[in-house]
């Protein structure tokens, strides 16, 4: 069984990606990126993106995770606090422990595309 299987299938990582959604959007780092988006519309890019690259049904169709984030000049501190918060959700729906850190290690592989490197003295 996969991890998609383990977390729940598409009932189970909707119901996480709504769950993360509302943590992100209160997180006094990573919310202010999302105050004037349309909240439903980002809920449901986000969970057809993780449902895809956790292991689910190809339904994404936005813009590469590079394109997407480019103008928001993303650093480590912030990928860092998503995972976190990721990692929260996560413990706080009675994921396994092993189920967590692999969600968390998937989605760690994003950083190259979402973070902007610091610029070289």
């Amino acid at each position: 069984m996969g991890l998609y299987e383990r977390l729940g299938g598409e009932a189970g990582l909707d119901r996480a990606v709504r769950e993360l959604s509302d943590r992100i959007r209160v997180d006094p780092v990573l919310g202010r990126f999302f105050e004037d988006l349309d909240y439903d519309a980002i809920v449901q890019h986000r969970s057809d993106y993780l449902i895809a690259i956790l292991g689910g049904p190809e339904r994404y169709s936005g813009q590469g995770m590079r394109e997407a984030h480019r103008h928001l000049a993303l650093t480590d501190e912030h990928m860092d606090v998503f995972l976190q918060l990721v990692r929260n959700t996560l413990v706080d729906l009675d994921v396994s422990p092993l189920d967590v850190e692999a969600t968390v290690g998937q989605l760690d592989r994003l950083r190259p595309a979402l973070v902007i490197p610091p610029a070289e003295d």
